[in-house]
């Protein structure tokens, strides 16, 4: 049996638009949610893992693990709802899936150690903004 070649290998891993290598997700990360004057409501210990997550919604969701989780008020984020995430096309979105036509989401451009960016409600009726969030990769 041949290998290929590794320049073919590595074209083929860059028309993957939305790969994530698992090294730049590994280890914990703390998730901040913010209402819309900035004020952090909820933070969270989360972990990225590999397995596949259900979901209301169609995509490559999978289960953010929580670790742990303080809140100021409990029916801002849901904490104690299972989240997913996925990376498409290097946006990140995290998010309660299960319950279908009410998501909750986080969404923000994936890179590096820290992602920014909203907190919103997406459903038939349409969506609403809810806030801010940040996520960054512990030390």
């Amino acid at each position: 049996m041949t290998k290929p070649p590794l320049k073919a290998i590595l074209v083929a891993a860059s028309l993957l638009p939305n790969s994530v290598c698992s090294s730049e997700l590994s280890g914990p990360w703390i998730l901040s949610v913010e209402n819309p004057e900035h004020l952090v409501v909820a933070t969270l210990k989360v972990k990225f893992t590999d397995e596949q997550a259900q979901s209301c919604i169609s995509g490559d969701w999978k289960v953010l693990e929580i670790v742990s989780s303080t809140t100021q008020d409990k029916n801002f984020f849901p904490i104690s709802d299972p989240l997913s995430y996925q990376i498409e096309n290097k946006q990140l979105t995290i998010g309660r899936n299960g319950v279908c036509d009410a998501y909750l989401w986080l969404q923000g451009p994936f890179g590096g150690s820290s992602v920014r960016g909203d907190y919103f409600s997406l459903g038939l009726g349409g969506g609403a903004p809810l806030g801010h969030f940040n996520l960054n990769q512990a030390r």
